[in-house]
């Protein structure tokens, strides 16, 4: 799979010539090949793609995000089903059961609360809150009838921002990075999956009939926290939310982190995150990795 994540926010004129994305501005022109592109973010809305475009980036599994005037992401466009062997491991994600997708579903809960209480612990947060999340970990159940995750959430922010804090409003400028971060990393988990072959449709837990990445939104809990994390840290001393922030968000996905004992980059980590889950799903087993929030490393140049 590609590496490169192209954010494109100026006018320009974009091509396609031998399997290379053409970027042409002020008589310059950029050749990338698609082999080497990820994601691309097109942030711009006088910039035109055409059919033929749209259908190679398809063929090579390259996800394009969308953003509207605001330059928050609105949609996102990816290949429909590009794996050699889809129908086989669809067979097997409709076959696992909703047993063993209950059991999947409370790890990842667990992982994602067990990152919550380490980002107030990071922070310096109030001990207390941080024990009443920890319980609120080991109380969820298989298929977290119990909701602990919605309780876990509303804790968890209200310590982190305040209890005036609320996830709804979007006037609130933190809400702005977390929804931008959250967009990213979900359109790129999106695209991981189809990568390997899963349908982005059957959800683990989600399963609203008219969401196209029921599986991306349950895969994307245990990376909330790390985006929670370093949005916090990016907003909480700005005004507004600006265009050097939409770009550090983008980046988050090219910081390190320790996974699964290796440093890699943060788009790698979740590139093989996908994969053990796809592995999980097919041999029906429970065992994978969740990152941990503890591990992460930071931007390249500072470690």
């Amino acid at each position: 799979m590609g590496f490169r994540i192209i954010v494109i926010e100026n006018e320009t004129s974009i091509s396609m010539k031998l399997d290379n994305l053409i970027i042409e501005k002020d008589d310059k022109k950029l050749w990338i090949p698609v082999d080497d592109i990820s994601l691309i973010i097109i942030d711009n809305l006088k910039i035109t793609l055409t059919s033929r475009m749209l259908s190679l980036l398809a063929v090579h599994n390259v996800g394009v995000i969308f953003c509207n005037h605001e330059h928050l992401p609105i949609g996102f466009y990816c290949s429909y089903d590009n794996h050699s062997h889809i129908s086989k491991t669809i067979h097997y994600q409709i076959n696992a059961g909703t047993e063993y997708y209950n059991q999947l579903w409370q790890l990842i809960v667990q992982a994602k609360i067990i990152n919550q209480y380490k980002v107030l612990e990071i922070l310096g947060k109030n001990a207390d809150t941080v024990v009443q999340l920890k319980n609120f970990c080991k109380n969820v159940t298989e298929g977290d009838i119990t909701n602990r995750e919605a309780h876990a959430a509303k804790v968890y922010f209200n310590e982190l921002m305040g209890c005036s804090f609320s996830r709804g409003n979007d006037e609130l400028l933190l809400n702005s990075g977390l929804n931008y971060g959250y967009a990213i990393f979900r359109s790129y988990l999106a695209k991981l999956c189809v990568g390997y072959g899963l349908n982005s449709q059957l959800g683990i837990h989600h399963k609203n009939e008219y969401n196209r990445f029921n599986l991306a939104d349950d895969l994307i809990e245990p990376f909330r926290p790390l985006v929670d994390y370093y949005a916090y840290l990016l907003l909480k001393n700005e005004e507004y939310f600006k265009i050097e922030h939409r770009h550090k968000l983008v980046n988050l996905l090219n910081h390190k982190i320790l996974y699964n004992k290796k440093k890699m980059f943060l788009c790698n980590a979740m590139e093989e995150y996908v994969s053990n889950i796809a592995s999980c799903i097919i041999k029906k087993q429970l065992q994978t990795e969740f990152p941990d929030i503890q591990q992460y490393l930071g931007e390249p140049d500072e470690i």
